[in-house]
């Protein structure tokens, strides 16, 4: 491969990192979030449980990511759940200590670290108010310093915790639609149906979930565990993260 086509590949992954974190979806209430969490009798996920994907850029393995549910935590006084998203490509290190409400699975606190070998690093927090439907943001490297707001017209979710969403709720339906709202770019997300997927470790049958416009695909195993299987921008990007570990 061509060092100028190394040093794309390289961009647009740190630009999916970015993207990641600062997906959030729109259009459901407090309650709604609540019920479904209220859904299932017990969650599909234990502490400890832990996920490795190879990160994918038309389909060459250049990196991997590992997901970790941490279980029960304590935040500032407040029993949270905990869960650590790591990523490893040529350019950077990227570690996010996400906090969820327990009660709806909403993001509370996000701490993030990214380390890089071109540049500065940086370190983020960001701090959800749900009720007010906003999320402060404060960035620091050797370079500067921000801070910044968003605000939105309903609560906001976590990329990573989108995942979670969807293993807790116990019946797909069709015809329902999750709005997803980016800073820049709005899509829904809706049940596409049961698929197989080739992986490392071998065939799964999978619940997936596509986009309106096509902007994210999710395969979750069709079983009691749900597990995140396969995550896809099949966009501009063209990234994919994809099982290759369970522990």
């Amino acid at each position: 491969m061509r060092k100028t086509g190394i040093v794309l590949i390289i961009i647009f992954l740190s630009l999916l990192v970015y993207a990641m974190v600062n997906m959030v979806p729109e259009g459901q209430s407090m309650d709604v979030v609540r019920n479904i969490v209220k859904e299932s009798s017990s969650m599909p996920f234990k502490n400890g449980e832990r996920f490795t994907y190879e990160v994918r850029y038309n389909e060459i393995r250049v990196g991997r990511s590992t997901l970790t549910f941490n279980g029960e935590k304590d935040l500032d006084g407040q029993k949270v759940y905990h869960i650590t998203f790591f990523t490893k490509i040529p350019s950077l290190k990227d570690t996010e200590e996400i906090y969820a409400d327990k009660e709806t699975f909403l993001p509370i606190e996000v701490h993030r670290r990214i380390k890089k070998k071109i540049g500065f690093s940086d370190a983020r927090i960001e701090k959800y108010d749900q009720e007010n439907f906003r999320v402060d943001i404060s960035s620091n490297s050797k370079l500067r310093s921000k801070s910044f707001s968003i605000e939105k017209d309903s609560p906001i979710h976590n990329a990573i915790l989108l995942a979670y969403y969807y293993r807790l709720k116990e019946v797909f339906d069709k015809n329902e639609k999750v709005r997803i709202n980016l800073p820049t770019t709005e899509f829904e997300v809706m049940f596409k149906g049961i698929d197989t997927l080739k992986t490392p470790l071998g065939e799964y049958s999978a619940y997936v979930f596509t986009s309106d416009p096509p902007r994210f695909e999710l395969w979750l195993s069709a079983d009691e565990k749900r597990i995140p299987l396969k995550i896809e921008n099949p966009g501009t990007l063209d990234y994919s993260l994809v099982i290759k570990s369970i522990e």
